[in-house]
């Protein structure tokens, strides 16, 4: 098994890129913001290193910067030189107890061209979905019954499903916003799989490694099938006691899976400590910055964001750009802030199947995840601007439309909630999949 620790992935950007210092009143459409004159904290932007892509981010730079540092090499027009340039500044040393995480090399998830292609790559990832959460079904009714478990079934469920994401990334995690309540721990344990696999690609991993932090992510949680239910699925606030019973699943996990004598030790990692947090204060062991592997991290960033994104038997959903902006916010004592940019640029500032309303009105569910448009993804158009629902959905490219001119109509106002929008998101998901909607309940 190869080495799975941040040795092998501490990767650095590299190249002899410049950066230019330019007055906001000078930038233009099409130039990179490479850093602030201010901490991101400051400002709306989620964080820094973006292609200006639109009047009003033009107007927000302006209404809160005085400057910003523009990189010409990355930039898509011409930057005249205002100001002196300053070459690119040195990483600094990670202070004691970080994660020795840099920005990784950009790995593009790979994606459909047209909504044709799509639908047809969506159908596959949803055949795959259906297949993991019928396993996951099982496998937590067994465990729960203290029957053993199937680790050869749950290989060949996460071969399917890198084989998906190594097709068309975006359509299996589009899928993950299929959620219900009722089956929320195994589904939470799907979703956090294909969330991880498809940021563990992005940061570069491959083949068996891939598969490897895959089957951790799968059974992560595998520790709650001894948790009581009454505990489990308790509606208000857990007491200490309470708590501290719950705390116990991912080291009763870890003990399940490492009798079995059948799940590589990094699966077993993620299994133990996908809890715990760079400054120590996760759980069971309190461990530290520089005592847990990259895939331990990947798989927690990922298990955080799928619960704030749920309806749970306590809280409601968190709309996607808010749960990412907190976990921005947390970033330095929970993960590391260059792993949570990582996350954030695999899965994009709106996420795919993000609910979003256009600037002309228009309704339509998030595509895709490109970093080079973040900001314009591509948008599945189910309701039209007059508020009629679409007899058929319009797949639409928001950086193509707004390069014609059409640049207010088409940038994205906010994310929505579905009661806002009128429907069921989760409908129009599974037509696009071709899965029943009768799964829905």
């Amino acid at each position: 098994m190869a080495l799975l620790g941040h040795e092998k992935y501490a990767l650095a950007s590299g190249g002899n890129s410049v950066q230019q210092r330019l007055d906001v009143a000078v930038l233009k459409l099409g130039m990179y913001v490479a850093e602030l004159d201010r901490p991101w904290i400051e400002t709306p932007f989620l964080f820094q290193g973006f292609v200006i892509s639109s009047e009003e981010e033009l107007a927000q730079l302006r209404a809160y910067c005085q400057f910003v540092y523009v990189d010409i090499q990355q930039s898509r027009v011409p930057v005249d030189a205002r100001s002196g340039t300053i070459p690119r500044r040195r990483r600094t040393k990670p202070q004691a107890g970080s994660p020795v995480i840099y920005r990784p090399p950009s790995v593009p998830l790979p994606r459909s061209t047209d909504l044709k292609s799509f639908r047809k790559t969506t159908r596959q990832a949803g055949k795959a979905r259906e297949t993991s959460r019928v396993y996951l079904r099982q496998v937590f009714h067994d465990a729960r019954l203290g029957h053993s478990l199937d680790t050869e079934e749950a290989k060949a469920v996460v071969r399917q499903l890198v084989d998906v994401i190594s097709t068309d990334a975006n359509a299996a995690v589009w899928l993950t916003q299929l959620k219900r309540k009722d089956e929320y721990t195994s589904l939470h344990c799907l979703n956090v799989c294909v969330l991880t696999l498809a940021f563990c690609r992005y940061l570069g991993y491959t083949g068996e490694d891939l598969q490897t932090i895959g089957l951790g992510a799968l059974l992560h949680d595998i520790g709650k099938t001894q948790t009581p239910l009454e505990i489990l699925n308790k509606p208000g606030a857990l007491t200490r006691d309470e708590f501290s019973v719950m705390k116990r699943h991912a080291e009763d996990g870890y003990q399940l899976m490492q009798r079995t004598g059948k799940l590589p030790e990094v699966a077993l990692s993620i299994i133990r400590s996908h809890h715990e947090r760079i400054d120590g204060a996760g759980y069971s062991r309190g461990l530290l910055g520089d005592e847990l592997e990259l895939p331990v991290l990947a798989v927690a960033i990922a298990d955080v964001y799928d619960a704030m994104t749920s309806d749970r038997v306590y809280h409601r959903a968190m709309p996607t750009d808010k749960a990412l902006r907190m976990m921005y916010d947390h970033a330095d004592n929970a993960f590391g802030r260059t792993l949570v940019e990582a996350f954030i640029r695999c899965v994009g500032i709106y996420p795919v199947g993000s609910l979003v309303q256009l600037g002309n009105r228009a309704i339509g569910l998030v595509m895709d995840a490109d970093e080079n448009t973040r900001l314009l993804p591509r948008v599945l158009l189910v309701k039209n601007a007059d508020g009629r629902m679409r007899e058929k959905p319009k797949m639409v490219d928001l950086s193509a439309v707004s390069n014609e001119g059409k640049i207010a109509a088409w940038t994205i106002r906010r994310v929505i909630s579905p009661g806002e929008a009128g429907f069921d998101p989760r409908r129009i998901m599974m037509e696009q999949a071709g899965m029943q909607l009768a799964a829905l309940g």
